[in-house]
């Protein structure tokens, strides 16, 4: 599954990825991506995941909090980091 990175919280640790099932919210533990960088792995599980940036080409360790969320959901989320 693949999504474009469309929100980051203030501390760049959170992002929300827009796939074609809504948003998946996830916390980096290690790796780093930007704003419209396109995002590659299992976005739709909860838990800790490994994925690709396959903008930048490399692999995010992640912990994926909320999936096929709407985008008012993903925002809340985004703010609370």
């Amino acid at each position: 599954m693949q999504g474009i990175v469309k929100g980051i919280s203030r501390n760049k640790q959170r992002m929300a990825i827009l796939t074609e099932h809504g948003y998946t919210v996830f916390d980096i533990r290690d790796g780093e991506a930007c704003m419209g960088d396109m995002i590659s792995g299992c976005l739709d599980d909860h838990g800790e995941q490994d994925l690709t940036n396959l903008s930048s080409g490399h692999r995010l360790c992640v912990y994926i909090e909320a999936i096929q969320a709407s985008k008012e959901s993903a925002q809340s989320l985004l703010s609370h980091r």
